[in-house]
């Protein structure tokens, strides 16, 4: 929602959470943020969504679902989380979520995803949820670690 513009924000300011994602300004996560109010209609791929805790309304972070950005019909999965919750099981439980409710939408979908090569954590979720590492990834002259889920 509109009024949660400084939560959504505030996962950006850790720098913890900032070592394994683009180095934007806060005017970029701004603008990704209010892109990201416009509804999607029922069924389309593209989202990003924030993560509450359901016992106390706690931020716990970000997540999306978009077409990967090489040109195919892929669907790229991504999230941060804020550092409190890391190591929790919450990253698995909303990439299987994510899957799922995708998958049941769209039967055949291929998913990827991508992380620093790094982010050994990250890597760790995206294997529990049945994504396999498929070689490198180059996104804006960076290359990254490819997964991919047939």
């Amino acid at each position: 929602e509109p009024e949660e513009q400084e939560t959504y924000l505030s996962l950006y300011e850790d720098e913890r959470v900032m070592q394994y994602l683009p180095k934007w300004t806060r005017d970029d996560h701004i603008r990704v943020f209010k892109e990201s109010l416009v509804r999607q209609l029922p069924g389309s791929i593209n989202g990003r969504w924030g993560l509450f805790n359901k016992a106390d309304g706690d931020f716990i972070g970000m997540c999306l679902l978009r077409l990967f950005d090489d040109g195919s019909d892929s669907i790229e999965l991504g999230y941060a989380l804020r550092h409190a919750y890391w190591g929790k099981g919450v990253a698995v439980e909303m990439a299987q979520t994510l899957l799922d409710t995708m998958l049941a939408i769209q039967p055949d979908a291929r998913f990827v995803a991508v992380t620093e090569f790094g982010n050994i954590p990250s890597q760790r979720v995206l294997e529990k949820v049945g994504m396999k590492r498929s070689g490198n990834y180059v996104r804006k002259g960076i290359d990254l670690a490819l997964f991919i889920r047939d």
